[in-house]
């Protein structure tokens, strides 16, 4: 049985912060913790975790979606149905205010379009905090840089495998110097706006690579 975080005193950045959602889940969701790691479990996510064994140090949610609620025996944050943020918006507060710098989120995609493009904005807001957050999908992980650089050692658990795609993307109006170098097609210094689909499906080749941007945020999806 997982320790509660309190138990475990993580209150500090060292560890990953898992958030674990309502959707689709996918072969490659870690179900193994370490040490330090904190896990949330939004609303119907809960339901994932209880049948893999797995006891969340928080369980949090408006629970539209969750199968039973009775006597968890987790710590537990209800809010109301009609609210402004979604529930995977303020499990990831409460994991920055518990000192998480890496978010990984499970159950994030599939379903409803409206929650996973939701979800693909949270990765924005997290990463204006300064945190990093890697979102898992069907095959792919999607994840957001801003002003910053991004390599594969970045990432928690995965390597890709050579003629993967990784298409990057910008989400703010305009990214600034934007240089992709070790993939397929490489790039030095251009513009990127979030009306221009320049990036899609480049390629890995087999050797360590970076992209980064100077000035604007990037979206950076990655095949499994």
């Amino acid at each position: 049985m997982l320790l509660l975080a309190e138990e475990r005193g993580i209150f500090m950045s060292e560890g990953i912060c898992y958030l674990y959602g309502a959707g689709t889940y996918y072969p490659d969701t870690v179900t193994s913790h370490n040490t330090g790691d904190m896990i949330i479990a939004v609303d119907g996510g809960y339901d994932f975790l209880c049948s893999h064994g797995i006891k969340p140090d928080l369980l949090l949610g408006d629970f539209d979606s969750i199968s039973s609620l009775s006597d968890t025996g987790v710590k537990t944050l209800t809010f109301p149905t009609h609210k402004d943020y979604t529930d995977m918006y303020l499990a990831a507060d409460e994991g920055m205010k518990s000192g998480y710098d890496t978010f990984v989120i499970y159950g994030g995609c599939g379903g409803r379009i409206d929650h996973t493009l939701s979800n693909i904005q949270l990765l924005s807001y997290i990463t204006d905090n300064g945190k990093r957050a890697y979102l898992y999908a069907d095959h792919y992980v999607v994840t957001m840089i801003k002003n910053d650089t991004f390599n594969i050692n970045d990432v928690p658990f995965i390597k890709p495998e050579k003629g993967n795609y990784i298409s990057v993307l910008s989400h703010s109006n305009e990214s600034l110097g934007v240089t992709i170098s070790g993939l397929k097609y490489e790039t030095d210094n251009i513009r990127m706006t979030n009306s221009m689909v320049l990036g899609t499906s480049n390629e890995y080749i087999g050797k360590d690579f970076q992209i980064s941007v100077s000035l604007g945020t990037l979206i950076i999806a990655f095949q499994l």
